[in-house]
């Protein structure tokens, strides 16, 4: 019997969701992506061409695979879908890639090679199925482009179809998300190695029959989206049990925006961006896919900008910081499975072009580094020791310089971190002068924070082996010097920290 495969993946997705700088379009635009890949939209558009037990083979990792029996089929489905998208949905590039599946091959070299084939046609931009405009449209003020459906249109338009984007518990516009913080932190997280656990499962089914090998690929994905998902809702219900937090709000202050297998991207109002980051790594480092067996690591990069500042360029700064992330737990753990990893940039005037760019106002005048970031998350035993470049360092120091404020005039830490860019010897004439040394303190008791950590230091500095000097910066192995404080100096008046709540 002949059977068809084929493919389809909207290209460029964050382009088209965060193009507006405004809550609403973003919220819509994610909901339309995420209805036209789905079943259902597949069944009320293509009608009797699309039977989900018997087309579906699996929809995860940014993509959709459809199986047919007769090529006329997979064309007439084609056509309905695309032609919806580009009269309905205009600025979606939806890409199809079809081909006969070959017996000759394994189940997985015939996955592989569908995917190939699309990644072929994507390189070139040839029949990318999205209509930037017709001529005719509204076009939106502020990025020129065929203006999107309002809102009760849209849900008009999906029906049933809608997404959880569209529920009213999350909020779409940035004054409820916010409220009174003047920035929002937008949150990009990317799972670890998953192209190569993705490899490894068609290459340990790959001798299987097409059904079965469709089932371990079709749970594999579906364990990556429940995973993603529960580490989300969890992260949710964490930030609903602040009560502090929570105080007088109607929205919650999270908004979901892509939430799509391993990719993850959500906003945040700007002082609670680094601890959701957080409870996600670490709730997503607790579960097991249902397949392969093996827990997820992944790295997040957090954007914290002004309410009004464009979305799209936040979202790259936070792609941007993503992989920086990623790049740092890969020299910890090569494989990239086992830590996690955050980096972040709060941006108080122009963003620059690049992150490199960005972290050239980090260098001191002696030739060291302001940042200890990217920090690990997570980092199981048996993993390299980051050290003090870790979250919960920063944690520790960020919440004893907010202490600092009954201690310390503010005046004297804006100062402080001023003298920290001119240099080590320029920093500890300002603490000298200033009578504020104490505050060096507060890394020893960041590094180690539990009693038994503290005694153990205690002991070996008395017994003579251990040297407890008022370091402001550090060398570390293969690397410059950097500051320990001014992390925490810089986000201290920006960052809330959650209080843990135990079930």
């Amino acid at each position: 019997m002949e059977k068809i495969l084929m493919v389809l993946e909207v290209s460029q997705k964050q382009r088209y969701i965060f193009s507006s700088k405004k809550l609403r379009d973003n919220v819509d635009r994610s909901a339309a992506i995420c209805c036209v890949t789905s079943g259902p939209f597949f069944e009320q558009v293509a009608g009797d061409l699309y039977d989900p037990e018997q087309n579906m083979v699996y929809s995860g990792g940014g993509h959709t695979v459809l199986q047919f029996d007769r090529a006329d089929q997979a064309v007439g489905f084609a056509r309905k879908v695309t032609r919806f998208v580009l009269e309905r949905l205009p600025g979606i590039q939806l890409f199809v890639k079809q081909m006969p599946y070959d017996s000759s091959m394994a189940s997985g070299e015939n996955l592989h090679q569908l995917i190939r084939r699309l990644d072929e046609k994507k390189s070139l931009r040839k029949a990318a199925l999205g209509q930037k405009s017709f001529g005719v449209e509204v076009l939106d003020e502020q990025s020129f482009r065929p203006k999107m459906a309002e809102q009760g249109n849209l849900k008009q338009l999906l029906g049933d179809l809608s997404c959880p984007s569209l529920d009213d518990k999350f909020p779409t516009l940035v004054q409820d998300l916010a409220g009174e913080d003047p920035f929002v932190a937008v949150v990009h997280i990317d799972g670890n190695a998953m192209g190569k656990r993705v490899d490894e499962i068609y290459s340990r089914f790959r001798c299987e029959d097409w059904e079965t090998f469709c089932s371990k690929v079709r749970q594999f994905s579906e364990g990556i989206q429940h995973d993603f998902q529960t580490a989300f809702d969890d992260m949710v219900n964490q930030v609903c049990s602040q009560d502090v937090l929570m105080s007088g709000r109607y929205f919650l202050p999270i908004r979901p925006l892509i939430l799509a297998g391993d990719d993850v991207c959500f906003l945040t109002a700007g002082s609670i961006g680094l601890e959701c980051a957080r409870l996600f790594l670490e709730r997503l480092a607790s579960l097991n896919n249902p397949v392969d067996g093996l827990p997820y690591a992944a790295c997040a990069g957090v954007a914290l900008v002004h309410q009004k500042f464009p979305f799209h360029q936040a979202y790259d700064l936070s792609e941007r910081l993503c992989q920086n992330a990623k790049d740092f737990a890969a020299s910890l753990d090569p494989k990239g499975r086992r830590v996690s990893a955050m980096d972040w940039h709060i941006e108080f005037g122009q963003l620059k072009d690049s992150l490199t760019q960005l972290r050239e106002d980090y260098n001191t005048q002696d030739n060291a580094r302001l940042e200890l970031r990217p920090v690990t998350v997570v980092a199981p035993d048996g993993c390299p020791d980051a050290g003090v470049r870790s979250y919960s360092f920063f944690r520790g120091m960020c919440r004893a310089m907010q202490k600092e404020d009954d201690k310390t005039a503010r005046s004297k830490r804006l100062g402080l971190r001023d003298a920290l860019k001119q240099g080590e010897v320029e920093s500890r004439f300002f603490l000298r002068s200033n009578s504020i040394g104490d505050v060096l303190y507060h890394s020893f008791e960041a590094e180690f924070p539990t009693e038994q950590q503290r005694m153990e230091q205690y002991r070996k500095w008395f017994g003579g082996s251990y040297h407890f000097e008022k370091e402001i910066f550090r060398q570390l192995d293969g690397d410059q010097k950097r500051c320990l404080l001014f992390d925490a100096l810089e986000m201290a008046d920006h960052c809330i920290f959650f209080q843990e709540v135990t079930s």
